[in-house]
C-alpha cells in the first residue's frame, strides 16, 4: 500500500554506486555520508519492501534520522529494482539474502572497522533475518545488529492471506505490477525469452510461473518453504529486534506466536498499527514527526559504545509509517498510553 500513499517526500544527497553481485548482475545503492563521519564509526544498511526501491519515502525519511544521529547510510535497491533496472537479468526474492551480504561487504571495504546494522521492511526484513541467520550465506563479521519491520516470517501463509476477499484488490494490484515489472525486464534482455505471465492474478500465481521456475524452485510452495525466515530464527546469532502489527491485513500474526527466538532476538508485537507495506504518509495526513500517537520500541541492547545498537536506542512506529528514529535514551523511558500496550512475545501484556 505504501506505492499508493505518497504524501510528503523528502531528498537525500547520496551518491550513486552499483555494487558487483558476483555472477554477471549488479544492483544500486544510494550512499550518504553525515559530515563529520570518520572509519569505525556507526553505519546502516536499508532495505525495502515488495514493489518497492530505495526512493521509498519509508525509506528515505529512516535514513535521515539515521544520518542526523552520526550514521552513514546506505539504502539499497534490491536486484533489478529502482536505480537498479537493466543491472541485473536476475529479479530479487525472499532468499536472497547473499546480495545483501555483498552490499555489507561492499560497505565493509569502504568504511572499515564500522558496526554495521541492517534493517529492512517487510520482504526486505524477512532477507535482513535470514542474513542473520546464515541462511543463504555465512554471517559477516561486520554485522552488528539487524532490525526487521513486518518480515513475513511464513511466506504461504501470506500469499494464502492475499487471496483472501478483504485483499484482493492489493493482490491483484501487487501481481499487475509484478507482471508489469518484469515485462519491461523481457523487453531490456530478449535472449530471456518470454515471460509466460498470462493470466497471473495473484501474488501466488507470479512466484508459481515466474519466481520459482526462474529461480531453481519447483513450485511456488517449495520456494515459500526453502525462503522463509520464520524457520532460521533460532540461528540467528546477533543482536536483533522484530516489529509487527497484529493487525497487519497480509501478514498473519500466528506465525510470530509460533516463532522459535533466541535470547538475543526481541519481539514487539504490537495490537494495531497495520502493515510496514503502507508506512508512507498517508494524503493530508500530518507529517511533523510525532504528530499522532506512535509507540517506542529500542533496538537491541550490546555492549561497545560505538556500536549500532547504542547509537540508536529506540524508534518510532505509527499507524502509517515506521520512520523516525529517536537519538536519545530519554524518547525511550517516556511512558506508553495504555492503548498502545506491548504484547510480548509469549502474548502477556506489558504497560
Amino acid at each position: 500500500m505504501g506505492r499508493y500513499l505518497t504524501g510528503r517526500r523528502f531528498v537525500l544527497a547520496s551518491e550513486r554506486h552499483e555494487v558487483d553481485l558476483g555472477d554477471g548482475d549488479r544492483l544500486c545503492v544510494l550512499e550518504s555520508v553525515p559530515p563529520g563521519w570518520s572509519a569505525g564509526a556507526p553505519a546502516a544498511v536499508l532495505i525495502h519492501g515488495l514493489a518497492g526501491n530505495a526512493d521509498a519515502p519509508y525509506l528515505v525519511q529512516l535514513a535521515g534520522r539515521l544520518l542526523e544521529l552520526g550514521v552513514r547510510v546506505v539504502r539499497m535497491n534490491l536486484r533489478g529494482a529502482g536505480g537498479g533496472f537493466g543491472l541485473a537479468r536476475g529479479v530479487y526474492h525472499s532468499g536472497r539474502s547473499g546480495d545483501v551480504r555483498m552490499v555489507v561487504d561492499w560497505l565493509t571495504d569502504r568504511a572499515p572497522g564500522s558496526p554495521i546494522a541492517v534493517a529492512g521492511f517487510s520482504l526486505g526484513a524477512s532477507l535482513a533475518l535470514r542474513l542473520a541467520a546464515g541462511a543463504d550465506v555465512p554471517v559477516s563479521a561486520a554485522l552488528d545488529c539487524v532490525v526487521a519491520a513486518n518480515p513475513p516470517l511464513d511466506l504461504l501463509a501470506c500469499a494464502l492471506r492475499m487471496r483472501e476477499r478483504r485483499n484482493r484488490v492489493y493482490d491483484r494490484s501487487f501481481a499487475r505490477w509484478l507482471r508489469a515489472d518484469i515485462t519491461r525486464l523481457h523487453q531490456r534482455f530478449p535472449d530471456l525469452g518470454p515471460a509466460g505471465l498470462e493470466g497471473v492474478r495473484s501474488i501466488h500465481d507470479f512466484d508459481d510461473r515466474y519466481t520459482a521456475p526462474r529461480n531453481g524452485f519447483a513450485s511456488a510452495e517449495d520456494y515459500y518453504t526453502r525462503c522463509a525466515a520464520g524457520p532460521v530464527l533460532s540461528r540467528v546469532r546477533v543482536p536483533g529486534l522484530i516489529v509487527h502489527a497484529a493487525d497487519d491485513p497480509f501478514i498473519p500474526v500466528e506465525a510470530f506466536h509460533d516463532a522459535t527466538l533466541p535470547p538475543n532476538l526481541e519481539l514487539e508485537l504490537w495490537p494495531t498499527g497495520g502493515t510496514s507495506a503502507s508506512s508512507a504518509e498517508p494524503p493530508g495526513a500530518a507529517t511533523a514527526a510525532g504528530s499522532r500517537p506512535a509507540s517506542a520500541i529500542g533496538w537491541p541492547a550490546a555492549g561497545s559504545s560505538n556500536r549500532p545498537a547504542n547509537w540508536v536506542r529506540s524508534a518510532k512506529i505509527s499507524r502509517f509509517r515506521a520512520t523516525a528514529l529517536l537519538p536519545t535514551a530519554e524518547s525511550w523511558e517516556r511512558p506508553r498510553p495504555s492503548r498502545f500496550n506491548k504484547i510480548s512475545a509469549r502474548g502477556s501484556e506489558i504497560s
